[in-house]
This record gives structure tokens, C-alpha cells and sequence, in this order.
């Protein structure tokens, strides 16, 4: 198996043990993402409440639902900064996942780039995975093509999504705050520390992880729209990296609501 290949196995491996993990012994010293001294009134609540049905949701994995709409696509980033862990040697990441899905098609492509030793054992990776029915395909950063069958590497790499690098949400509530984004009514939800999985951060026994996350959910798409998280971490990894690190993980994911239910053209990539 081409060297990319194996990498990417790592990559998704990793992510879906952390996504997988039951909570440590002790408690992780996470905060509670919101302070109760400024928690809005019952009046304010009721005033700016999201439609019915919608004042508990749960989107975990992150992109829950999605697969009912015709076509969509969503970005993924993450950056991280900081050093490794017991020393002051600097450590820097990035990675970025971009995905589209024609559903009525049957088709899906994925872009995953990740660079930076701090979340992959190699300096740079970029793989474009592609699934049409049940045939798959995978171009490595070298723009060689594999293809590949249900549960094939190609198979993998067409398949990643936000719920394995950024995780999910399993109960969150509004806070009364409601927005517009590209004319598609939102609305804020907050969530206690127990309920956000981080699907990316793989700990340690005496790892410390603590998050002020974002999200935004869309109820007349029931999706979330947008979810953003600063996530200060000490002696943890990141994906597939093989050193732990300490510093700040920031996490985005962004559905693009131009594209919702418009579905992509997608081929069998060049080359294969």
C-alpha cells in the first residue's frame, strides 16, 4: 500500500479511537461553556425561541442530516499552535477537509490537506477520495490514483467527515440568540462540556483539554450551520501526530448554505 495510503489509514484510525474513548477516571477539568451569571431571562428565552421542536437538539456527528437533502457541502479547518509537550520546541498544524455530496447521485468527493508535524507524522498530505454507487478512488498527494471497493482505503478517505477530525454535539439548548447567515434564519445553542466530542484529540492520562466552543443550528435545514471551538490543550495528539503537544486547537466548520440542496458534479478523478 502506497506510503500516503497508510498515512491517511493512521489519520482516520486515530481519529475514530478519540471519537470512540470513554471518559477518564477523573473528571477532564472543562469548563462550562457558558457563565450563569449572564444566562438570558425566561422572558428573552421564550421572545427569541426557535421554532417547535428545536429547544434540545443533538448533531453528533457534526454533519447529522445532511445525507437527507439532495446535495450539500461543508469546510473543515483546524489550526493549531503551541509547542511540544515538555519542552519549548514550537509545534504548528493545519488541516482542512472539504466535502461534497450529491446524494440523489449516489457521489461524493472529499479534499483532505494536512500539514505540520504537529497533527500528522509527515510534513504535508493532500488526498482527494471519490465515491460514485460502491467504486471508489483515491489520488495521492503524488496524483497517483487507487481505486477501491466498500471498506478499501480509497473507500476511507471517500468517506471522512466532520464527525471523525471535529466530533459532534450529543445534547445542546438555545440560548435566545438568533442570526441570519446567507439569509437562512439561525439560531445559537450552548451545550455542557460532557456533551461535545472531540473526535481530533486523542488524551493522555494526564492530559487537560478545556473548550469555548460556538454553534449555530438552522432549523428549518436541521443542520448545523456553523460551529467554532478554541480548545486549550496540555500533553495531548492531534490526528495522527506522533508527538503530544500543549497549546490552542481551533476548530471550524462551516455549511455552505449557497450550495444546500444543489447537487455537485462529481466524476472519477483524472488519472484514474
Amino acid at each position: 500500500m502506497r506510503r500516503w495510503l497508510v498515512i491517511t489509514w493512521l489519520i482516520v484510525l486515530l481519529a475514530g479511537a478519540a471519537a470512540c474513548q470513554t471518559a477518564p477516571a477523573e473528571p477532564q477539568p472543562l469548563p462550562t461553556l457558558v457563565d450563569l451569571s449572564t444566562l438570558p431571562t425566561a422572558d428573552f428565552l421564550t421572545q427569541n425561541a426557535p421554532p417547535a421542536g428545536f429547544d434540545e437538539v443533538s448533531f453528533d456527528p457534526l454533519d447529522r442530516n445532511l445525507a437527507a437533502r439532495p446535495g450539500w457541502t461543508y469546510t473543515v479547518v483546524g489550526e493549531f499552535e503551541g509547542t511540544f509537550a515538555g519542552s519549548d520546541e514550537p509545534a504548528e498544524g493545519r488541516f482542512t477537509l472539504q466535502v461534497w455530496a450529491n446524494e440523489l447521485g449516489e457521489s461524493r468527493r472529499v479534499v483532505l490537506e494536512v500539514e505540520g508535524l504537529a497533527v500528522s507524522p509527515q510534513e504535508y498530505v493532500r488526498l482527494e477520495g471519490v465515491r460514485i454507487s460502491n467504486d471508489t478512488y483515491v489520488v495521492d498527494t503524488n496524483g497517483q490514483c487507487s481505486p477501491g471497493a466498500a471498506g478499501s482505503g480509497s473507500s476511507i478517505v471517500a468517506d471522512l467527515s466532520a464527525g471523525e477530525l471535529i466530533g459532534g454535539v450529543a445534547r445542546a439548548v438555545p440560548t435566545g440568540h438568533r442570526d441570519t447567515i446567507d439569509d437562512v434564519p439561525v439560531w445559537q445553542y450552548t451545550f455542557a462540556p460532557e456533551a461535545l466530542r472531540l473526535a481530533a484529540i486523542k488524551r493522555e492520562a494526564d492530559s487537560r483539554v478545556s473548550v469555548e466552543a460556538d454553534l449555530w443550528v438552522s432549523p428549518g435545514l436541521n443542520a448545523v450551520t456553523r460551529f467554532e471551538a478554541s480548545v486549550e490543550v496540555a500533553n495531548v495528539r492531534i490526528l495522527s501526530a506522533e508527538r503530544p503537544v500543549s497549546g490552542t486547537l481551533f476548530l471550524r466548520y462551516d455549511l455552505d448554505l449557497s450550495q444546500i440542496d444543489i447537487q455537485p458534479n462529481i466524476s472519477i478523478p483524472h488519472g484514474c
